[in-house]
């Protein structure tokens, strides 16, 4: 058989574009309309797309092939350890990441990849912030268009995202104020 570096990466992508994610089940949106992992991702790479272009003219100095790939890759992990909810996240800390990127190395093994994924893990960096960021934004308008659909249980995850989209814009990113809350104010 021939080594295909990139079996796995694909055998992911195809995974997560059928992963529901759980938070939506667990909140009563039928699976027939719940996101999955895919649909997300790529909604929050679209926010990191607009967020960190306008920093950029803001005079930030962002790599917008760092930030979108972060953004794209952010729930990748997924693929191998499954959607995991935020009550269990709260409860295990920082060993729900480093399970992750274990899995990330063991599954991808493509370096670029793996170094990403630990960006996006540690936090540190502008783009992982943004793309941080926009992971929530996306959480947030997709809550916004469940409510708006008549699923009001939603409500605290909308004050839930909101609180720590409000975190990040005050702790790490307040020039993305305005960008953000136009986003939120259009989901409105």
């Amino acid at each position: 058989m021939i080594s295909n570096k990139f079996y796995n990466l694909v055998k992911a992508l195809d995974s997560l574009k059928n992963q529901t994610r759980l938070g939506w089940l667990i909140e009563g949106i039928p699976k027939s309309i719940a996101e999955d992992v895919a649909q997300h991702s790529f909604e929050a790479a679209i926010y990191a797309l607009i967020i960190g272009y306008e920093l950029e003219k803001k005079g930030k100095s962002i790599r917008m092939d760092k930030l979108l790939s972060m953004t794209l890759l952010h729930d990748l992990a997924e693929a191998f350890v499954g959607d995991v909810v935020k009550y269990l996240k709260d409860r295990i800390g920082g060993l729900k990441e480093q399970i992750e990127l274990e899995a990330i190395k063991e599954q991808i093994k493509i370096d670029y990849i793996v170094n990403i994924y630990k960006e996006y893990i540690e936090g540190d960096s502008i783009e992982a912030k943004i793309a941080r960021l926009a992971d929530l934004l996306a959480t947030y308008v997709q809550a916004k268009r469940y409510y708006d659909q008549g699923y009001k249980h939603v409500k605290r995850i909308l004050i839930n995202i909101y609180n720590s989209i409000i975190d990040i814009i005050r702790k790490d990113l307040p020039q993305a104020k305005d960008i953000v809350y136009e986003v939120i104010h259009s989901a409105n």
